[in-house]
């Protein structure tokens, strides 16, 4: 899946001379952590997120600048104090943009978005804004595909099926001790697990097997080292 495929196309954006009252509200109406500021072409100048505004005088949340660190690195003290008290977008936004192109996988652009510890990845062609990827995109699109279509052409026998074709490709599974049965999209599963968590995992291989409407757990988890089955599903 690639991200043009779920990316917010057209997102909502501001300029560098928009004030922070009028992106704070924006963001507050629109239920939204962060606007992509653009120039009057559409290029992107970089981001203002709802993390940016925790700092502020206005809250006693400033930090403050000592004298002796404006004695020592004036232009850094200069620029937290702008960064921090500054009234306009273009002051206090993020410029060093990490961005992707609509063509970037979504599991790249995930990845991104772990590694960075970032919310929102506006999504740049040749250095116009056409979208923005969010969390809320990559959970829409994940509520989306988690949604049961109507399978009700699908055997009760076929959906069993697949649940034995995965358990036999799974190399945590144990293939040779677990029965399975459908019957009206029902899967219960039977025979003997040896923990807890293939136990589990059983369970949700089941559950995400297309067709399947609830899971019944009939296994009995044996003791690897007694040998004897000590509790039932």
């Amino acid at each position: 899946m690639d991200i043009k495929d779920i990316m917010t196309v057209a997102p909502t954006t501001v300029g560098p001379e928009t004030t922070i009252a009028d992106a704070g509200r924006v963001m507050l109406d629109r239920h939204l952590s962060a606007l992509p500021v653009i120039d009057r072409d559409g290029r992107l100048l970089g981001i203002v997120t709802d993390g940016d505004l925790l700092r502020r005088p206005e809250l006693d949340t400033a930090p403050e600048i000592g004298w002796w660190r404006g004695f020592l690195t004036p232009e850094t003290s200069a620029r937290a104090f702008v960064r921090t008290r500054g009234r306009h977008v273009g002051e206090i936004m993020t410029e060093s943009v990490v961005t992707v192109a609509e063509t970037t996988r979504l599991v790249d652009a995930v990845a991104v978005m772990e590694e960075r510890r970032i919310k929102q990845l506006p999504v740049v062609n040749d250095g116009l804004l056409v979208g923005l990827l969010s969390r809320r995109d990559i959970l829409t699109a994940l509520l989306d595909r988690l949604i049961v279509a109507n399978d009700g052409a699908m055997t009760d026998e076929a959906i069993a099926t697949m649940i034995r074709t995965a358990i036999a490709r799974s190399n945590w599974a144990p293939r040779g001790t677990v029965t399975v049965r459908v019957v009206a999209g029902v899967a219960s599963l039977g025979g003997t697990v040896f923990s807890e968590a293939e136990r589990n995992a059983l369970r949700v291989l089941a559950e995400n097997t297309a067709g399947v409407k609830s899971v019944h757990d009939d296994l009995a988890l044996i003791d690897p080292i007694a040998g004897v089955a000590y509790g039932l599903g």
